[in-house]
């Protein structure tokens, strides 16, 4: 190793965890401010951005606004009709956003107003184990029931014994079957989301509910493997 990359690689250890300290630190004062700020506020059908403003220069925190709030406070879907008097700012900004189904997160040293549905949009990736779901059952088979014709009924229904398989024998089928039951290709269209199987491991990159979908589907298929 030259000297130069050493002295980065020594520069890069003793300066990282100082950016995390002042993240951290950061994101404390912010949420002592909401917690222990006091404020009245009287505003009768002004935009949320104003609001915001006037809240940035009353405590010092610094707010942004997400793309689509952004977009709705420009055509004027977002007024703000309020009189409080001496409540927590916490208490004040949460009862403000909920009023148009908006949410607040700290992000990167400010606070982040957004939708809840661009909040839910954040995606995550899961792992699941469905090795069971792949697995071909031989040593106790199930029974396969079928419909079919019987002369008192059109249809009637037929109880046989298993051929020893198992409805998700291959990869594609199982993520098949996942992919239409959580909303096709207007859910797993999207850029950035993805289902996969590895060595028996589901592996799911999409938002938090869908990932809950995507664990109830599992659960309702064991059920019935």
């Amino acid at each position: 190793m030259s000297w130069k990359m050493a002295v980065m690689f020594l520069a890069g250890a003793l300066f990282a965890p100082s950016w995390a300290d002042d993240a951290d630190d950061t994101k404390a004062k912010i949420l002592n401010r909401l917690e222990n700020t006091k404020i009245s506020l009287d505003f009768k059908d002004t935009n949320l951005d104003e609001v915001i403003d006037f809240l940035h220069e009353v405590t010092n925190i610094n707010f942004v606004l997400s793309k689509d709030v952004r977009e709705k406070c420009k055509n004027g879907e977002l007024k703000v009709d309020v009189k409080l008097s001496d409540m927590p700012l916490k208490s004040a900004l949460k009862l403000m956003l909920e009023m148009h189904d908006l949410t607040v997160v700290f992000r990167s040293g400010v606070l982040l107003v957004e939708t809840k549905e661009e909040r839910g949009g954040e995606v995550e990736m899961k792992m699941y184990d469905v090795k069971d779901l792949m697995m071909k059952i031989e040593d106790f088979p199930a029974p396969v029931i079928e419909l079919e014709s019987t002369d008192d009924a059109p249809i009637g229904i037929s109880i046989g014994p298993d051929d020893g398989g198992h409805p998700f024998t291959s990869v594609d089928s199982l993520v098949n079957i996942i992919r239409n039951a959580t909303g096709g290709d207007s859910t797993w269209g999207k850029d950035g989301v993805s289902v996969d199987i590895q060595n028996g491991l589901l592996i799911v990159v999409h938002n938090p509910e869908v990932q809950k979908e995507v664990q109830q589907l599992i659960l309702s298929l064991r059920q019935f493997k």
